[in-house]
């Protein structure tokens, strides 16, 4: 409810953002230089290929993998809070030559996007920004077509652990134990896929070999 709060208040349509844009601009570049070419090749493998393949980039920040699965020959539609990675990811992906869709706004407000519409959704690294962690998982299986992938890279609890302050543990607990959200904590450790348990999911793989990170591939 406080975040729901908060999300009617500070609004990306009349040029709220929430990333600065000067730490946006170095937080970007160092992005674009990181861009995992070995989870594209296992994405295509997983996809049958990605040509012609429909892919909401969820939370898709600077557009490094907006433009990358771009390149590949998707139709990538690019979903974000802040104008700033908008700008960031336009200039990004016209110097590139591809053409992105663009949706902006919170990782909830999915009114402007087709249910069942994609093939491919992309989640990486930005789960925790949702406002309700079981309403997100909805949303974005709405989205998915039937026989579509979801593939969700989200760092856990554990992964800033020893340098929280007391205020993010008692915010991290508190949704650890309860599911409910003050601001922005991580996941407990392997929570991901009981928040699908309910949902009609076809398969599912997991890899936590790395305790920090919850790496979960879910096939409607």
């Amino acid at each position: 409810m406080i975040n729901w709060l908060s999300s009617k208040w500070h609004r990306p349509e009349r040029g709220w953002d929430p990333v600065d844009p000067v730490w946006a601009k170095e937080y970007a570049e160092a992005e674009w230089q990181m861009v995992d070419i070995a989870l594209l090749d296992q994405l295509e493998e997983k996809l049958g290929g990605l040509s012609g393949k429909r892919v909401l980039d969820m939370g898709a920040g600077a557009g490094q993998y907006s433009v990358a699965l771009a390149q590949r020959g998707a139709e990538v539609t690019w979903h974000d809070i802040s104008l700033t990675y908008q700008d960031i990811a336009k200039e990004k992906s016209e110097a590139a030559g591809v053409k992105l869709h663009w949706s902006l706004g919170y990782l909830e407000e999915t009114q402007g996007l087709d249910l069942a519409s994609f093939d491919f959704i992309f989640n990486r690294i930005c789960w925790y920004y949702c406002q309700n962690d079981k309403v997100f998982a909805r949303k974005l299986w709405s989205l998915l077509k039937p026989g579509g992938l979801l593939y969700i890279h989200a760092p856990n609890s554990q992964f800033h652990r020893d340098g929280m302050s007391t205020s993010a543990q008692l915010r991290t607990w508190l949704n650890a134990q309860t599911g409910f959200k003050i601001g922005h904590p991580m996941l407990p450790p392997r929570r991901i896929p009981s928040l699908f348990e309910t949902l009609p999911v076809s398969k599912l793989e997991a890899d936590y070999c790395d305790a920090r990170n919850d790496v979960v591939w879910l096939w409607k």
